[in-house]
């Protein structure tokens, strides 16, 4: 395994923006930027501590019975580029999960990238989760050329800060920070999320939390049975269902709150959505010089592009939902004031 030169984690509560983060960084000619590896890694993405190269391949490319009711051309999102093309080695409707999101936004020839890895991995010999993701993050770039830095994007990756800043401590954190109220609203129109607040709401009487520091989704020792018994049905109708703005604004707060006290001890650079989107220059010169070391002029002038202002949507709620929304978020916006207000101290 050739080690890259350094790493980078973009953590954020999901619908905060990080997509178009990873879009910016994928320009950069030294970075290899990561859609989604951990988010589509699933019940296993950081469980067990060691693993063989076959089990850790295998984790990367069967899907779950809950993955394919979300990862599939009728319910997901534009950024699962695979079930939007003309690939013919996968059926999309089981896609394996590294091949949703991750390699389709690396290459114009997904399959064969994903035949190349599973050739290489399925050799690696036991050894630590995080070596073997190295060894991945090696074997990408090699293959997409002359990248020297990974940075790896997951929408909700939030919660889990504390356990990717100690799998990968030489990873530089970026903290992606949105208006609350916006960022849950989006939550009630997104699939994946609107399961993630159900599961958050429903398991947690059972012993399951999806936010817990020790046993969050990708962690726990109980996603696997979870997500092997998800009935395809069932997640389909609950991610066709929209949940209450209050549910969808407590939801934003506990991440957001949870994620922050994961950051104790860390000095994440901070980006905010909106100061992106109104003046994007400066703010993405920040996050090259911060994560590579340099932002060329010409990334710095095809990336400024992607950024676009959207009108908010709050104004068109009635004021009893502005109002049940605002309630509801105000614990997060209440952390992040006091994150960011401790910063400057």
């Amino acid at each position: 395994m050739s080690a890259l030169a350094g790493g980078g984690l973009i953590l954020g509560s999901a619908r905060c923006g990080s997509t178009l983060v990873s879009r910016i960084l994928r320009l950069h000619p030294s970075i290899l930027s990561l859609s989604e590896l951990f988010a589509t890694a699933g019940p296993y993405a950081f469980r067990p501590a060691r693993v063989s190269g076959a089990r850790f391949w295998a984790r990367l490319s069967t899907p779950s019975r809950a993955f394919s009711a979300i990862a599939n051309p009728e319910t997901a999102p534009g950024e699962f580029l695979y079930g939007a093309a003309p690939y013919s080695a996968h059926d999309p409707w089981r896609c394996p999960p590294i091949l949703a999101v991750t390699l389709p936004h690396l290459s114009d020839d997904p399959d064969a990238l994903f035949a190349k890895l599973g050739a290489e991995a399925r050799d690696w010999g036991v050894r630590d989760l995080g070596d073997q993701y190295r060894a991945l993050f090696a074997a990408l770039a090699r293959h997409v050329g002359g990248r020297r830095i990974w940075v790896e994007r997951s929408g909700g990756s939030l919660v889990a800060a504390r356990t990717l800043l100690s799998t990968f401590p030489e990873a530089r954190p970026v903290l992606l920070l949105r208006d609350g109220a916006e960022t849950a609203l989006s939550m009630r129109d997104y699939p994946a999320a609107r399961v993630a607040i159900w599961a958050w709401r429903r398991l947690r009487p059972i012993g399951i939390d999806l936010l817990g520091e020790a046993g969050h989704y990708g962690r726990g020792a109980a996603w696997p049975l979870v997500a092997a018994l998800g009935g395809l049905g069932a997640v389909r109708r609950i991610a066709a269902t929209q949940p209450s703005l209050t549910d969808c604004g407590a939801f934003w707060s506990a991440v957001t709150s949870a994620g922050l006290r994961a950051l104790d001890g860390h000095a994440p650079l901070a980006i905010r959505y909106q100061d992106l989107c109104r003046a994007p220059r400066p703010e993405i010169e920040r996050l090259g010089l911060y994560i590579a070391g340099d932002a060329p002029e010409a990334w710095l002038a095809a990336a400024e592009r992607l950024p676009r202002r959207r009108p908010s949507r709050i104004p068109d709620l009635h004021t009893e939902e502005r109002d049940e929304l605002m309630r509801s978020c105000a614990p997060g916006e209440d952390a992040v004031r006091r994150w960011l207000g401790s910063r400057t101290c």
